[in-house]
């Protein structure tokens, strides 16, 4: 099979995928206990007038079949309507004003831990058996362990509420002007230490992990054994020849970890009160905010998809190994 033809193979298969979560992506909130009629009633923000024109707008007096349809046509024509629980605001308008926020705090995170991850990794494996081999598998081992949401508690409550280092939430402090890029910078860089942190852990503890066991056995390998009988430096088989072919992995992780950012660190931005689309998320689902649902969980989908995509094909150059 040529490389044209395995695209189209994976192409297809992400349409499948694609087709799947759009039902997907209707019917699971509405699986959710509760609906969001009775919201609307009790709320003291709209009138009855508003009420109503709200939910005639979005066919939720009307059956399921219709309101499918209704969600399929908007979806096609890139609307997805009016946020529930940020009425008036449309759900793009809600979504954009906090993805910066999110891609802020996800790009960062995940740049230091998959460097710190993939180094420790390397050197674990290396070192295999040595004290330093086992710090490293402890220390690793126990922050995969942890519930994230308690090690993000636990940081809010030491450093924030005892210590008084950073702030308890937000990502900006309120009503503060900022006359320079780099005073704007301090501020967030100050509110996003402790999410960051909390990410950094979290995330680093699963890439020292996995990157250590797969560079254990590569090292095992004959290639390894040659490089060494040849005489090259200790350096140049570690990252040249065992790290390089070690790295498959972690590229699906990577690939998997940016889809996810769209979405957002729904924990995160919860216990930091972090303006992100994770916080969004989770405001929506107490609302039983159906628009904000779908279209949220819909461009994490489709980001989803598309980093499996861009993983399969990267795995296909860089593997000799995968069949065509």
């Amino acid at each position: 099979m040529e490389f044209r033809e395995y695209v189209i193979k994976k192409s297809i298969f992400s349409l499948i995928t694609f087709l799947f979560v759009l039902i997907f992506n209707f019917a699971l909130p509405r699986m959710m206990p509760g609906d969001p009629l009775s919201h609307f009633m009790s709320s003291a923000r709209l009138t009855p007038e508003m009420q109503e024109m709200v939910i005639k707008r979005f066919g939720l007096d009307k059956p399921l079949w219709d309101q499918f349809k209704i969600y399929i046509r908007n979806v096609f024509r890139g609307d997805f309507g009016v946020s529930y629980s940020f009425y008036p605001q449309t759900v793009m308008e809600v979504i954009m004003k906090r993805l910066p926020w999110t891609l802020a705090l996800l790009l960062i995170s995940t740049t230091i831990s998959t460097i710190l991850g993939v180094l420790t990794g390397i050197i674990a494996a290396w070192k295999r058996g040595s004290k330093l081999d086992v710090g490293i598998l402890l220390f690793s081992l126990t922050f995969w362990s942890m519930p994230y949401y308690w090690w993000a508690m636990m940081l809010l409550l030491i450093f924030g509420l005892h210590l008084g280092w950073f702030p308890l939430g937000g990502a900006m402090t309120a009503g503060l002007s900022h006359p320079t890029f780099f005073s704007f910078l301090k501020d967030y860089l100050r509110h996003a230490a402790l999410p960051i942190f909390a990410l950094v852990v979290a995330s680093y503890a699963s890439r020292t992990l996995i990157m250590r066991n797969t560079m254990i056995t590569v090292l095992g390998e004959d290639y390894i054994l040659v490089a060494e009988a040849k005489g090259l430096p200790e350096k140049r088989i570690m990252f040249s020849h065992a790290a390089r072919n070690a790295m498959l992995p972690i590229i699906t992780m990577i690939a998997l970890n940016f889809a996810f950012i769209v979405g957002g660190a729904v924990f995160t931005e919860t216990v930091f009160s972090y303006p992100g689309v994770g916080r969004a998320i989770y405001q929506a689902v107490l609302h039983r905010d159906y628009p904000l649902l779908q279209g949220a969980f819909f461009i994490l989908s489709i980001t989803v998809i598309l980093a499996n995509f861009i993983a399969d094909l990267l795995y296909a150059k860089l593997d000799p190994r995968i069949k065509y």
